[in-house]
């Protein structure tokens, strides 16, 4: 009896020591003050429960610099909006030590000479290369669109409305699509290079889908051949974009998991996905395929040079692909929001027709064309402010940093604070954007909000209300275009709305994503519009000072 009671003694002094060793932490001079929380796991609950809420309310107790804790993970948070700059610029909170650990932990590699490699491919879709993947983007979206449209056309078959038994409707959709893809093969389904309808076009009728598969055939598929081009018809086996949209949706599921260093085989979904997604295209046959963007050309080309492994560009092209992932989830609340509101969708339909109105040339309707330069898609206040309000509502995004050397952070306040080497720091945006100092009614949904709008907070007006980007963010220009573009197109071209009684809303459980992903997926139907104009995209990189990409607001540009 003795012995056991000595034995379980022993257990509690180490599981105590271990406690104090892993998890308990004493303030220095001059550290944040701690969030309150549970004494082993920390924050983790609270803030997986509703981050947003729970930042708010230490917020307001800890003051604007506090830490949480994640298990022995200690972030210090920065919740002051006009030190956003000061956070960004400061040399000892470092990026690169947590993009080797995404890399590392989420898929899987190391990058060699990280910080030049991401520097110089950066470039890549910037400059001259931002318009010609526009230009390429543009194409691959009309593609997608006649082929969406053609869905229409077979026979004139439509998926039935009833929604009371989504697996015969699924299965009727899978049947649909069999024969959509059988007509395809057969070269049926596109007879004039112009327009989006076949001549057995039944305009009445409409096509039924969820929405998620909607959005990836008509965006997902577009980005897709706009970053890996297109192979050889019938050869590409898995690498497809509807496959990979697919497996990406659940590997993506388990991006904070693995990225808090959890082994990807736990989770044996994200392990099958995972499997499917490494089906790619050799380093040489993938920059031979036609229209491979610059970007995925220059860094298999630098991955090769510093004779990293067929697998490692593998995972660099998912890593890419995920960037990318984040701008369809923003895609698919536009795409949600113009049918779930006819006031929204009724404003931004009146500025795209008066525009395409404006813009149109041509005798008759089968002849009809528009063409749109860069400086043209951000002319459209409505569509500009309308996304921006998509990304405020919806976005998880956390800007995060590696504390690299004990550091001496100072607000814009003028309150100093002393940073823990080793630490994360960290800026977490969704805090900002439902701010009812900052924005008034922060979660209504307002199409409006920022045309020729200024916001405050503490009375002081702020240089980046809208922070949806990371401020190292290379492609947000390019992100914001292709964005605006699909609206642009999609109004024009589709008649869209919610199947009755259908509707979703932001997960608020998985705050920590780019973009939140929905509670649910909503079904919805579609249809062409007839005489729907024809709309071009002119690459005028050089012209009239396109250079400068005057106009352009992707909300947050140090």
């Amino acid at each position: 009896m003795a012995a056991v009671t000595i034995y379980l003694g022993l257990v509690i002094i180490a599981l105590v020591y271990a406690y104090f060793k892993m998890f308990y932490r004493r303030l220095r001079p001059g550290e944040p003050p701690l969030a309150p929380g549970h004494f082993l796991w920390g924050n983790g609950k609270q803030f997986t429960e509703h981050a947003v809420k729970f930042l708010h309310q230490a917020h307001k107790k800890c003051g604007d610099v506090f830490t949480i804790r994640f298990l022995n993970q200690y972030w210090t948070m920065v919740l002051d909006i006009h030190s956003y700059e000061k956070f960004a610029k400061e040399k000892n909170f470092d990026f690169d030590a947590i993009q080797e650990q995404v890399n590392q932990n989420v898929f899987g590699y190391q990058l060699v000479d990280a910080r030049k490699m991401i520097s110089e491919a950066g470039q890549k879709v910037n400059g001259k290369h931002l318009f010609t993947s526009l230009e390429n983007f543009a194409k691959n979206l009309t593609e997608a669109f006649k082929e969406t449209a053609s869905e229409m056309d077979h026979a004139g078959k439509v998926i039935p409305s009833n929604n009371n038994n989504k697996n015969l409707k699924q299965d009727a959709y899978d049947n649909l699509q069999n024969e959509i893809n059988h007509a395809k093969d057969s070269s049926y389904f596109i007879n004039s290079q112009n327009s989006l309808t076949h001549p057995q076009y039944n305009p009445d009728a409409w096509c039924e889908d969820n929405l998620r598969n909607l959005a990836s055939k008509t965006f997902f598929s577009p980005v897709f051949y706009t970053i890996f081009g297109r192979g050889e018809p019938g050869k590409e086996g898995n690498f497809h974009p509807q496959v990979f949209h697919k497996n990406f949706d659940q590997f993506h599921k388990y991006f904070n998991f693995l990225w808090f260093g959890m082994p990807v085989q736990m989770f044996q979904q994200a392990v099958e996905a995972v499997g499917i997604l490494a089906q790619q295209p050799s380093s040489s046959d993938m920059m031979n395929r036609d229209g491979c963007s610059d970007y995925i050309k220059f860094a298999t080309e630098f991955m090769l040079k510093h004779s990293q492994s067929e697998r490692d560009i593998i995972c660099h092209n998912l890593v890419f692909l995920h960037v990318n992932y984040n701008t369809f989830r923003a895609v698919y609340w536009c795409m949600y929001k113009l049918m779930e509101d006819a006031t929204v969708m009724a404003a931004v339909r009146k500025e795209v027709e008066e525009v395409v109105e404006a813009k149109r040339t041509g005798a008759n309707s089968s002849e009809y064309e528009a063409e749109f330069t860069t400086e043209d898609i951000n002319k459209l206040p409505v569509v500009d402010s309308y996304l921006k309000e998509i990304i405020r509502w919806t976005s998880g995004v956390f800007m995060v940093r590696k504390c690299v050397e004990d550091t001496s952070f100072t607000t814009d306040k003028g309150e100093t604070f002393n940073i823990r080497k080793g630490d994360k720091v960290a800026i977490y945006p969704p805090v900002f954007h439902h701010d009812p100092e900052i924005f008034e009614s922060p979660e209504t949904f307002k199409y409006d909000r920022f045309i020729d709008a200024d916001f405050y907070k503490n009375g002081k007006k702020i240089k980046h209300p809208l922070i949806g980007f990371g401020s190292l963010c290379p492609g947000q220009k390019l992100s914001m275009l292709q964005i605006k573009w699909f609206i642009i197109n999609i109004v024009n071209s589709f008649k869209l709305e919610l199947v009755e009684g259908e509707r979703t809303a932001p997960h608020t459980g998985m705050y920590g994503h780019e973009i939140l992903p929905p509670t649910n997926d909503v079904q919805c139907r579609f249809k062409p519009r007839e005489g729907a104009c024809t709309l071009k995209y002119v690459n005028n990189y050089g012209s009239n000072g396109s250079k400068g990409l005057g106009g352009i607001s992707s909300g947050n540009m140090l």
